[in-house]
């Protein structure tokens, strides 16, 4: 009877938060973040589970940092026993998270759920190692970490020379959440041979007197900075398809309404979310699916009739 009533919690639990079902995952406002993932239900071993998710973890080194970094990466339902090639779905973490934070927000168990079922088409996630770093190639004489590089060049190479990939810049997209929606759009921007589909999750938007030092002068800093990008960059900002979300009690909503202001004001194409929620996990969670739907949807319009239909596993 125990077993019959966790079993329906579960179910319940699962219809509420999707992918987050299995755990509880409580992160803080930037700049201190912390995780805690507690078991909220367990099944009896009789019961039948959906096949885990193919995941991996490559270590390799990194020619702009000099040193070996991480990276997750989840491959789609048929990868190995097929010859064909993949779209290529980057997901940045945010401050104080790591390569694994997303994974840990449920998105490998979603992809795996929406592939299986023919709601999106099979694509590969890869989950990058950021430490605390902005996403941006540091600008102070002591600290020249290219971390803008290191992603868009070495953490790209790596996974193309890895796995089957479609190695273009219409079949890859980047998307983060908080300090990783400021990486996303700005490596776009900065990297526009590398990246032209962005998603900004919780979008995090430092004024230069709030910056870290590492962005340098203002003159570097309005390098770095999304908005000022967007001023410098228009031709280059229209051409991405870009996503933007925010939380309504996020602290950093103000400056996220800005921004999408200032795309309105010079006439750059984006979708603009505005959602209940704050800058937690039980945000991102929440709409998982969103995200998953949007990079979908915007590889295939990149993309036209060659990228193929979704089809449903069995």
């Amino acid at each position: 009877m125990r077993t019959a009533a966790l079993f329906l919690i579960a179910l319940a639990i699962v219809a509420t938060t999707g992918a987050c079902a299995s755990a509880r995952v409580m992160r803080a406002i930037e700049p201190a973040q912390t995780v805690d993932i507690t078991s909220v239900a367990t099944l009896d071993a009789g019961v039948e589970t959906a096949p885990k998710p193919d995941v991996r973890t490559v270590t390799f080194k990194s020619l702009a940092l000099g040193r070996a970094m991480p990276y997750s990466i989840y491959l789609p339902p048929g990868y190995a026993p097929s010859k064909r090639v993949y779209p290529v779905l980057y997901m940045l973490h945010g401050m104080s998270g790591t390569n694994d934070e997303w994974r840990e927000y449920g998105i490998f168990d979603a992809a795996d759920r929406m592939i299986r079922s023919g709601e999106i088409r099979p694509l590969i996630i890869v989950l990058p190692q950021g430490d605390r770093a902005y996403w941006v190639d540091h600008a102070l004489p002591t600290d020249q970490e290219a971390w803008g590089r290191y992603m868009a060049k070495d953490v790209v190479a790596d996974v193309d020379a890895r796995y089957r990939t479609v190695a273009d810049l219409a079949h890859r997209a980047i998307g983060g959440v908080s300090m990783g929606a400021h990486g996303a759009v700005q490596l776009a921007l900065n990297y526009p041979d590398t990246f032209s589909i962005v998603g900004a999750h919780s979008l995090v938007l430092r004024r230069f007197d709030t910056a870290p030092s590492y962005f340098g002068s203002q003159s570097d800093w309005s390098k770095r900075d999304p908005m000022q990008l967007v001023v410098a960059k228009p031709a280059m900002a229209k051409r991405l398809r870009l996503w933007i979300d925010i939380g309504k009690d996020d602290p950093w909503a103000k400056l996220a309404e800005q921004f999408n202001g200032e795309l309105d004001t010079l006439g750059i194409t984006h979708q603009w979310h505005e959602w209940s929620g704050d800058h937690s996990a039980s945000y991102w969670c929440h709409h998982l699916a969103d995200y998953l739907h949007y990079y979908d949807t915007a590889l295939a319009l990149e993309n036209g009739a060659g990228f193929g239909a979704a089809v449903r596993l069995s």
